[in-house]
């Protein structure tokens, strides 16, 4: 597995093992209302509810006979035969339907009780069953997975033995590269590359938007694709022209500084707009301005002598104005003087 591949490969894999793992586990729940939840609320309502009705009815019968008994208990002896007769009939009839409610309590306890071992203690092994299904379904996934593991393992081993091994020649090599960037130049195939500023048109005037630039001296073909920072890089699509001329604008004749004149072979002139400092990718490192100071004085050297040129050898004026042409493959070529 390549090192730079498997934490998005692991990423996928825990993702899929979670993912199966959650699926039966909302299945166990869900099945848990059929298996257990819905048995015991019936035997709740129908069975332990007839229970409870029948030890109401039960205590109202017993404290019925109760007083029956201490009514007949309190009778005088004086009372006539025949009341006395009515009274015992009286006393045996209610005790005659106190055994008969008494018997019918103890018989619903007694079927509650027995009732329990399959409308209360089947559903809950139901439920363990579903639960032990669920914990072998993560066995088999973990066992599945093992095989993944293992070689995921390895790799993260073997990434912590390198990254020791190599941390060292990659600061040895950061240190070289801040201390002569010149001799660590990033490889790229163009010639010239980085940020533009190219004048355009609008409605009410123009307007400077920043383009990303790449200049190849062999076909002389300008690329420029209009870029946003905000957005996050590329707004537009990419515009590919082939290079005439270039000519450097004198400081004077406009408010931008590090300007120049681009003339295209199948296009008219282009006013780009060249901002030295953001010219490279990006500005890390103070020899990466101290390059593009150098960059700017030698742009601005080879425009002098260009001119200095044209006046020798008797330039007209508009050419003189404008401060002279500066080739890009001059520019890319020669090297930067360190003054």
């Amino acid at each position: 597995m390549a090192p730079f591949s498997f934490p998005a490969r692991s990423l996928q894999e825990f993702a899929t093992v979670l993912r199966n793992l959650e699926d039966e586990r909302i299945r166990m729940i869900e099945n848990a209302s059929e298996v257990l939840i819905t048995p015991l609320e019936k035997f709740r309502k129908e069975q332990i509810g007839a229970a409870k009705e029948a030890k109401k009815k039960y205590d109202k019968e017993t404290e019925k006979y109760c007083g029956i008994l201490e009514k007949h208990l309190n009778l005088s002896s004086k009372k006539k035969e025949s009341q006395l007769q009515e009274a015992d009939s009286q006393v045996d009839l209610v005790r005659q339907h106190f055994y008969e409610v008494s018997l019918e309590y103890v018989f619903k306890v007694q079927e509650v009780q027995e009732r329990k071992m399959f409308e209360f203690v089947e559903p809950l092994l139901a439920f363990l069953q579903g639960l032990f299904t669920f914990y072998h379904h993560g066995y088999e996934l973990a066992k599945d997975f093992g095989d993944f593991k293992t070689q995921l393992t390895i790799s993260i081993q073997n990434t912590r033995n390198r990254f020791e091994g190599t941390r060292s020649e990659v600061e040895s090599l950061m240190k070289k590269m801040k201390e002569n960037p010149l001799e660590h130049k990033t490889i790229s195939p163009y010639t010239m590359e980085g940020y533009l500023y190219v004048q355009e048109k609008r409605h009410f005037g123009t307007s400077w938007v920043k383009h990303y630039c790449t200049y190849q001296r062999d076909s002389k073909q300008i690329t420029m694709v209009p870029f946003d920072q905000k957005s996050g890089g590329k707004g537009g699509e990419d515009e590919s022209v082939t290079l005439k001329s270039c000519t450097r604008r004198k400081t004077d004749s406009i408010e931008k500084r590090f300007c120049f004149d681009v003339e295209a072979v199948d296009r008219g002139n282009l006013d780009p707009e060249m901002d030295i400092y953001t010219r490279r990718y990006h500005v890390n490192t103070k020899a990466d301005v101290e390059l593009m100071h150098l960059q700017a004085k030698e742009c601005q050297r080879l425009a002098g002598e260009h001119q200095k040129l044209g006046e020798r050898h008797g330039a007209d004026s508009s050419s003189q104005a404008s401060g002279g042409t500066l080739d890009l493959e001059l520019l890319a070529s020669r090297p930067v003087k360190q003054s």
